[in-house]
């Protein structure tokens, strides 16, 4: 899938560096979430001969069993705020990051209750992982999903997940 980040206004390049900002107050992130759809990558890793899903252990989503990834914070792109979220999430290091589609997904619930739900639209990423699984707090029960545990388990998978592991398989062609 194609993909390109333009950073350029005037002819001349943007520095990202300038449009980063603090992290929003709780409060006002809570807003946001509330009114507006959240732009987020995730990243399906192969790791261990399988790929790497994760607990959730917050909502939404909590329970199922999800990628690596998360919100886009601003001032950065897309491939440097999945490298992070990998690092900080399941401290591993990424090498040939894919994009393999573009999704939205719409979620009855929230983290914050404000009752409006959650609304994203999703960058799907593949790439291979390098280092030790250590999970962070809001993600439990790492699992390496191999096809054939993959076919056992495809029916109690979130169909967003189901198609993310379908095109990763497709990318290893296995």
């Amino acid at each position: 899938m194609d993909y390109k980040e333009y950073k350029i206004e005037d002819k001349k390049l943007v520095n990202l560096e300038e449009l980063k900002s603090n992290p929003m107050t709780r409060e006002d992130y809570i807003k946001a979430h509330r009114d507006t759809i959240i732009a987020c990558a995730d990243v399906i890793i192969w790791y261990n001969l399988g790929f790497l899903l994760v607990q959730r252990d917050n909502f939404p989503g909590k329970g199922e069993l999800w990628a690596i990834g998360g919100r886009i914070l601003r001032g950065s792109s897309v491939e440097e705020n999945i490298i992070k979220k990998a690092k900080l999430e399941c401290n591993l290091d990424l090498k040939n990051l894919k994009l393999l589609s573009i999704r939205r997904t719409s979620f009855k619930t929230d983290p914050f209750n404000h009752g409006k739900g959650t609304d994203t639209i999703n960058f799907m990423y593949y790439a291979e992982g390098f280092g030790e699984i250590k999970l962070d707090s809001i993600h439990s029960k790492p699992t390496i999903l191999t096809k054939s545990q993959y076919k056992k388990i495809k029916d109690l998978l979130h169909p967003y997940i189901v198609d993310f592991i379908e095109m990763a398989f497709k990318e290893r062609r296995l």
